[in-house]
């Protein structure tokens, strides 16, 4: 009896391992910050009864594990990028407080857990619209008259589409933000050549703001303040590449344009 009461209790310890590493798995590919990420996992651990829980939190994996023992169980998981899913994050967040309140044990939490795994992402339609009105509304706070504003909007709704098209079809996030600046760059220079707009360079980066990396670059700086010093520079190096990536793209397209005209460089 007394077995079989031990096998039941690492039976559950191995599920609340698996639990807690998945909904970090979770949080972490949709946007959230490490240390918002382990200290949800090590919540959710302890109110479902394991105290000894250990995980370690980096920006694209995650390694976790019960007690100290060689025989405890232990789990990896490589957490690649991916599209963020802030609401993904949020009903992770609510399923910690229901689980260390009391009001959701171990059985639902999993319910839970795959409802919220299957929550969809904003229709592609929503996307381009808001795409499009943010580069609009980006161009003309740049200083930018509302005949950039209304480039800006056709360019930034074409945009959406190219992107949604490359993720599509599998490329890479550096190479999505490399062909989508230099679509930007392309498009809107083709537009005022037909004679439409006033400021090429106001509508040009009003498109270009949705391709921009603020939040890698904002949780790298979150991770440094935080000393998770490993996370933050991967984070910043993240940003710091696509950055140069949507300058690579759409600089060439503008040095092409000049060549053309003969404008040496």
């Amino acid at each position: 009896m007394e077995t079989n009461t031990n096998q039941t209790g690492s039976d559950q310890r191995r599920q609340v391992l698996e639990l807690v590493t998945e909904a970090g798995e979770l949080m972490l590919k949709n946007g959230a910050e490490v240390s918002r990420t382990q200290q949800t996992m090590e919540i959710m651990a302890k109110s479902l009864g394991v105290e000894d829980f250990h995980g370690y939190v980096l920006t694209n994996g995650i390694f976790t594990s019960i007690g100290a023992r060689q025989d405890m169980p232990a789990q990896v998981r490589s957490v690649p990028a991916s599209t963020v899913h802030l609401g993904r994050v949020e009903a992770i967040n609510q399923l910690s407080r229901r689980i260390a309140a009391g009001g959701a044990g171990l059985t639902e939490a999993y319910t839970e857990l795959e409802r919220i795994r299957k929550m969809p992402c904003a229709p592609a339609s929503r996307q381009v619209l808001a795409c499009g009105v943010g580069s609009a509304c980006f161009a003309i706070l740049f200083g930018g008259v509302w005949q950039d504003g209304l480039v800006a909007l056709a360019v930034g709704l074409g945009l959406q589409l190219v992107l949604l098209g490359l993720e599509r079809w599998g490329a890479g996030k550096l190479l999505s933000r490399f062909l989508g600046a230099g679509f930007v760059a392309l498009v809107t220079l083709l537009i005022f050549a037909a004679g439409f707009g006033a400021n090429s360079d106001k509508a040009i980066i009003g498109a270009l703001m949705p391709l921009v990396p603020g939040m890698a670059l904002t949780l790298g700086i979150r991770d440094l303040i935080d000393s998770d010093f490993l996370s933050g520079v991967i984070r910043m190096l993240d940003a710091l590449l696509t950055a140069a990536c949507i300058a690579l793209g759409a600089g060439l397209v503008l040095a092409v344009e000049n060549l053309i005209k003969g404008v040496s460089l």
